[in-house]
């Protein structure tokens, strides 16, 4: 979510900016969207750790939103190199990520 005043955060409804990644008008999107912090937060996801992942993550309507396909997930892990075996063990037992 993109902030009126160019702030980036992983969700539209940390108004507060508890998980800005940091403001477009400094750094491009592209480097915020793919940088350390918001791949970190994407992992987490990816590893069902949301309670490391924002105030608002572990009471999220992703279901309903659309989570990502176990599929997906492990696609992403190997454009990333990601190892994590965490990741990679919920993606295959079908678990949402």
């Amino acid at each position: 979510m993109v902030h009126v005043d160019g702030d980036l955060t992983t969700c539209c409804l940390d108004e507060h900016l508890v998980n800005r990644l940091g403001n477009v008008r400094d750094t491009p999107l592209a480097a915020l969207w793919s940088g350390a912090r918001v791949h970190a937060w994407r992992l987490a996801h990816a590893e069902g750790r949301f309670a490391e992942s924002g105030p608002y993550c572990m009471r999220c309507n992703w279901q309903s939103a659309g989570a990502m396909p176990p599929e997906d997930v492990l696609a992403w892990l190997d454009t990333t190199g990601e190892p994590s075996p965490v990741a990679r063990r919920r993606a295959t037992r079908g678990s949402p990520a």
